[in-house]
């Protein structure tokens, strides 16, 4: 399987997480701080601590550990700030422009570049100077 099609399920694997994570916050699910911070814990950070970093040069696979270390830690914050009855810190943490929509926006840039930069086969012409892709419009898919 290439690069691509990894970071692709990749990527879905941190949707998936997202959407726990989103029906925690509705009331229906339950995590803990601890757990929520934990970035080996979910498929996204088992599969970034394995075949992504085998896959990836190191300054990207750099970049996108660091993006979804941060992504953990402000949404570990979140949980935090819940129990702690501090909801309206919460809620500007989740804001459209909050902290945790603009991580998980600055890991899905980062993954999306990575999946351009799929090695070429061998004799084929490199595309290194490829421009990168935007991060997608509206709420991010992590």
């Amino acid at each position: 399987m290439g690069m691509k099609s990894e970071i692709d399920q990749a990527i879905e694997a941190h949707a998936a997480w997202r959407k726990r994570f989103k029906d925690f916050l509705n009331g229906r699910g339950s995590f803990d701080a601890a757990t929520v911070g934990a970035n080996d814990q979910c498929q996204f950070g088992k599969w970034l601590n394995n075949e992504g970093y085998r896959l990836m040069p190191s300054t990207v696979h750099d970049d996108i550990r660091t993006a979804h270390d941060e992504f953990h830690r402000v949404a570990a914050g979140i949980v935090q700030k819940i129990k702690d009855k501090k909801f309206a810190e919460a809620g500007q943490d989740l804001a459209p422009d909050g902290a945790f929509n603009e991580v998980s926006k600055r890991l899905t840039g980062h993954l999306l570049k990575a999946s351009l930069r799929e090695p070429a086969k061998p004799g084929a012409a490199t595309d290194a100077a490829a421009p990168a892709a935007p991060p997608p419009a509206g709420e991010p898919t992590q």
